[in-house]
């Protein structure tokens, strides 16, 4: 499962790092949009595979893919390098 930017927005904090067991509910991270900051949370239990947009990432665009998370009892899969190069690729084009 995908974690999507709500917003466009700088990437502030993570809360979470790569390989923690979440559940849903749990704030991810931590977003800053022109007007305030918003805490994202996980969508499902599972566990946070990779985390694609670093913290600081500025003007990340609405809809783009920041982290992917498995679902319970999900395998872990080995993130296409197209996926990794277009999420650097968005994050790089928005700062």
């Amino acid at each position: 499962m995908n974690v999507l930017m709500p917003e466009t927005a700088n990437v502030v904090k993570w809360l979470k790092a790569e390989g923690d067991r979440v559940h849903r509910g749990d704030v991810l991270l931590e977003i800053e949009t022109d007007k305030t900051v918003l805490q994202v949370e996980a969508e499902a239990d599972g566990t946070l595979q990779s985390i694609l947009v670093p913290e600081g990432t500025a003007a990340v665009p609405a809809t783009a893919t920041v982290a992917t998370l498995l679902a319970e009892g999900e395998a872990a899969a080995v993130a296409p390098a197209a996926a990794i190069a277009s999420a650097a690729m968005t994050a790089a084009a928005a700062s």
